[in-house]
């Protein structure tokens, strides 16, 4: 009798383990729902340049606004620059926080309401570090294309940044790391370091999708082409220091300009 209850003890323990890695594994790895759109009040557009920055850490705390700023002022225009980012944050959440309300911590949807000229989307980071897949990075990135050109804002994405995924994956716990490998051979066929096939996955995406012509691509090699050969424009494995926010910011300026120019 003893044993029996003990049986079912230890079963229901390993039922109960398995249900929560299930609903861990679906929640992490799920493509978000579509959102539906929101109601914003016109308001009358003045002569200054507004533009939006969402993202991942790599924009989280302001650290590009006053940046952006100047380059675009020492380039002959006057801006507002408004930036919302979250830290750790995959391209999912990125896409999700648009929506949410804005007394929800971390909520973008003031940038929407702010009805900037453009925005700069800055992400995929984190899907990488993760390995959620380059399907998953591509539709999360698309889904916020698309919300931008709903409220008639044009998309300025930049490329999947380049980092130290090795690095990255190393500085991670055991737990971490141990998840960090399953999940590559689930979705990324075992592959580590795989950063181009990410960028080439979401071009033809967009080529697919017929939105490469209504988006602005940064292409990140104008900042670096290779983590190893230019390890002085980053803070850590993941993270660009202030030099290397000035020449992200000196790309993006001079991207705009030649698109307002033209």
């Amino acid at each position: 009798m003893a044993y029996q209850k003990i049986k079912l003890v230890i079963t229901g323990i390993a039922t109960l383990f398995l249900i929560v890695i299930s609903w861990y594994f679906i929640d992490r790895f799920s493509f978000a729902k579509t959102q539906p759109y929101f109601q914003i009040n016109k308001t009358t557009q003045d002569n200054v340049l507004t533009v939006g920055i969402i993202g991942d850490s790599w924009v989280a705390g302001n650290k590009l606004d006053s940046m952006l700023h100047e380059k675009l002022l020492k380039k002959g225009q006057s801006n507002r620059i408004i930036s919302s980012g979250k830290s750790s944050a995959r391209s999912k959440l990125i896409y999700q926080n648009l929506f949410k309300n804005n007394d929800i911590e971390h909520s973008s949807k003031f940038i929407i309401e702010s009805q900037p000229e453009y925005c700069i989307v800055i992400a995929g980071v984190n899907d990488k570090a993760s390995r959620a897949g380059k399907n998953y990075y591509s539709f999360h990135v698309i889904q916020i294309i698309k919300t931008l050109l709903h409220y008639k804002i044009k998309p300025v994405v930049v490329s999947l940044p380049e980092f130290d995924v090795v690095k990255t994956i190393d500085d991670m716990n055991f737990l971490f790391k141990t998840r960090t490998y399953i999940s590559a051979k689930i979705n990324n066929d075992a592959e580590t370091d795989n950063i181009k096939t990410y960028r080439a996955f979401l071009n033809s995406e967009l080529q697919r999708t017929n939105l490469s012509d209504s988006v602005i691509l940064i292409d990140f090699n104008k900042v670096c082409p290779d983590y190893l050969k230019c390890k002085g424009l980053y803070k850590d494995s993941a993270h660009l220091s202030k030099l290397g926010n000035e020449k992200l910011t000196e790309v993006i300026a001079s991207e705009l300009i030649e698109k307002i120019k033209f």
